[in-house]
């Protein structure tokens, strides 16, 4: 990471700020560019930020120094440094990162249509195969991601997290087993616990572990990788599997004015190097889920999986909620329906048995 990143963060954003302003994309000579790079959450704890600095950063820069003539550095400012989860995609917009890491489920007006896999839970719980099809659906539908052109940037990709499940205090084996206890989510998730019988209480993890320890709510849907993390473990003994399954939440995506800047042979290696940050971020998401399971396990924990029977109950519990999702992406003149009906589709072709045949017309 850039020397940027050991000042302090007032000083690191007035640095980067400062930066911005004296060579925005800037060529500090004919053939040297910089560009800054950003998110607003930390970045080891999450894989798509994680894979941005250690993979993508580096192998951009090298490529670039040993295939053209050209060098490219980068300044790195993550962790809400320089924008907070709410506002990096503003930032990008404003031209502050010339690259920014958001999660589409902060951006519930500009652009939650990349989190429409909220919406059409239960489909894989790999982050590589969601990964696979996720894009195999993005190319499918063009419109879906150039839609971000009028925020003035271009989409490189999306890092994809490994599944969500369920962390409580009891033990349960089916979705009547919820009914009557508080369960704990953030945004759009809450209907999966809402329409499965059990009470929604919305959350942040930044007070999951009192909330949990104090019995203000019994359980949260969480990642096992963050479960662990946050030491949710602690207060919460049982974790289970439930399969809602892998989402391609989080987006990279560049200032357009900062990208037609670069010589064409830059922006060819931006474009192939954000493919393959996309493969990196799932193939770590799939490790860390594995490794946290398998440490929760150690470290006294229960792990539970629930039957595919019982992932078919939550699902069609969800009833109409997946058609108003959809609908509502086309009253935006998104193809919503088309979209996820394609994306199920190729959740089959892939070799994926759905618990669920959601009802989209």
């Amino acid at each position: 990471m850039s020397s940027y990143s050991k000042l302090k963060p007032l000083a690191f954003a007035a640095a980067v700020l400062g930066a911005a302003a004296a060579v925005p994309v800037s060529a500090v000579d004919a053939k040297s560019f910089t560009l800054r790079i950003g998110a607003g959450q930390a970045m080891k704890p999450l894989e798509p930020i994680f894979m941005a600095s250690t993979y993508f950063v580096p192998t951009v820069k090298a490529r670039v120094e040993k295939e053209t003539d050209h060098k490219i550095r980068f300044i790195e400012a993550y962790g809400g440094t320089v924008a907070g989860p709410f506002d990096v995609l503003e930032s990008v917009e404003k031209g502050l990162f010339d690259i920014g890491l958001w999660c589409a489920c902060f951006e519930p007006t500009k652009a939650v249509h990349f989190a429409f896999h909220y919406f059409v839970p239960f489909v894989t719980d790999d982050p590589v195969l969601q990964d696979k099809i996720t894009r195999k659906t993005y190319k499918q539908f063009p419109a879906w991601t150039e839609s971000l052109h009028k925020y003035n940037q271009k989409w490189l990709g999306a890092g994809t997290f490994s599944s969500y499940g369920l962390g409580t205090k009891f033990k349960w084996s089916k979705m009547s087993d919820l009914k009557g206890h508080k369960i704990a989510g953030a945004g759009p998730n809450l209907p999966w616990l809402k329409l499965s019988g059990a009470t929604a209480v919305q959350t942040s993890l930044n007070e999951a572990y009192n909330s949990l320890q104090s019995g203000v709510y019994e359980g949260l849907v969480i990642f096992p990788t963050a479960w662990l993390g946050f030491k949710l473990n602690e207060p919460a003994k049982v974790f289970t599997v439930v399969g809602w399954g892998s989402t391609s939440l989080y987006q990279m995506t560049m200032n357009l004015k900062s990208y037609d800047k670069l010589p064409p042979e830059i922006r060819k290696i931006i474009d192939e190097e954000s493919e393959i940050w996309m493969d990196k971020s799932a193939q770590e998401s799939s490790r860390r889920f594995d490794a946290s399971l398998k440490k929760l396990k150690e470290t006294g924990s229960t792990i539970q999986y629930l039957p595919f029977e019982e992932r078919a109950k939550m699902a069609a519990a969800l009833g109409g909620w997946p058609r108003e999702n959809a609908k509502k992406f086309d009253g935006l003149g998104l193809p919503g329906t088309a979209l996820m009906k394609a994306y199920l589709a190729n959740a089959e072709a892939a070799g994926i048995k759905l618990p669920h045949k959601y009802d989209l017309d």
